[in-house]
């Protein structure tokens, strides 16, 4: 017969055995109240940070490389969706704050109009929130990333707030007839800085609220890697050149008969200069390559500078030679003759923010002459 002292025991074992399993089972099925479908959102808890500002992919702004879909259509007690984010700050926040880092706060609205902090057991602390639902309705979330470090603490806190996603739960499967892809950027850089080496790429399903889900791959695995759940594209660092299929396939909820539609885009991957061709007599330009978009209209003349060096392939052992720092995204060369055949080019951008710097220089270009 056990004694009492040994029953305690197990009673207390038992006890947070059954505990501990409890909570496991409600952070990985998140049950929540949602209001009915058709319900509009009334109130935002906080205006989500805007749309950071980049050139090159180097971020002069805070924001979301990645921000949740503005909705996500689950079935009721289905498996598992994610939404999956990524904030990140801007080159000079990072310069400041090198030893800050990311801290998650999820909250939630389940009417539209007041909103509560998902609690840490339910996954309120994590950077991707998974979802299920067990009911019909609709849900809203949004994302507080903030980055701070134990030793300023609230102090210099920065907060980066996401768009909010709406996630609608759904009595039925409904299936995708076909899927657009398209990525943040066409162009990224094959050099080792996730400054400029990273575009997301984003699928849009048709009809909208497709209950399936998307997986991510690519047909040039050596060119670039692709996280098959978010989207991420990093090109290689090797110097490898060309183009790269972005593959989006999206398989149905329905699991009796599963369908699968497949959409793709193209990425290209170099070192931020092509090879130009020139007749003799003639001029070539080159043109930096990538996300310039925020250059012209943001940037004034203190902020950012190019300078354009060459290499003169008839001479052995020949140094670069400055051609000249300009605020032009191109370079045009004079006249060229035979003797400039083979010759290379390439470029520095320098930006600067009070006493902050950061460059970023291409690869050599070639210049062909006939």
């Amino acid at each position: 017969m056990m004694n009492r002292g040994k029953a305690a025991k197990l009673g207390l074992v038992t006890l947070f055995s059954t505990l501990a399993l409890g909570t496991f089972v409600v952070q990985n099925n998140i049950e929540v109240n949602a209001a009915p479908l058709g319900t509009e959102l009334q109130y935002y808890l906080n205006d989500p940070t805007p749309a950071p500002s980049k050139f090159l992919n180097i971020w002069n702004s805070n924001g979301y490389d990645l921000q949740p879909d503005p909705v996500y259509n689950i079935q009721v007690n289905d498996a598992t969706k994610t939404i999956y984010t990524d904030a990140a700050r801007s080159v000079w926040s990072v310069i400041g704050g090198v030893f800050d880092a990311p801290h998650y706060r999820w909250y939630k609205s389940d009417d539209g109009k007041t909103w509560t902090e998902v609690p840490e057991w339910q996954n309120g602390h994590r950077k991707n929130m998974p979802i299920n639902a067990t009911e019909e309705g609709t849900t809203w979330y949004q994302l507080d990333t903030q980055y701070w470090n134990y030793l300023t603490g609230w102090l210099t806190k920065t907060h980066i707030y996401s768009n909010v996603t709406q996630v609608n739960a759904l009595t039925e499967s409904i299936d995708a007839d076909s899927v657009n892809v398209s990525t943040d950027s066409d162009y990224i850089y094959n050099i080792s800085d996730e400054l400029m080496n990273v575009t997301y790429a984003h699928a849009t399903v048709n009809p909208t609220n497709a209950t399936g889900t998307i997986k991510w791959s690519t047909d040039n695995p050596d060119l670039i890697t692709i996280d098959k759940n978010t989207g991420k594209i990093t090109a290689n660092s090797k110097g490898s050149v060309g183009k790269a299929s972005v593959i989006a396939t999206y398989t149905g909820s329905t699991e009796s008969n599963v369908k699968t539609v497949v959409g793709r885009s193209q990425v290209t991957v170099g070192g931020g200069l092509n090879n130009q061709t020139a007749k003799v007599g003639g001029t070539a330009t080159f043109k930096l390559q990538g996300n310039t978009d925020d250059f012209y209209g943001y940037w004034d003349d203190n902020n950012i500078s190019v300078e354009w060096y060459s290499k003169q392939a008839t001479q052995k052992d020949s140094k670069e030679k400055l051609l000249g720092s300009t605020t032009n995204l191109y370079y045009t060369t004079n006249p060229v003759s035979k003797e400039n055949d083979a010759d290379q080019y390439r470029a520095k951008i320098i930006m600067r923010k009070g006493t902050k710097k950061t460059t970023l220089t291409t690869n050599w270009a070639t210049l062909s002459v006939k």
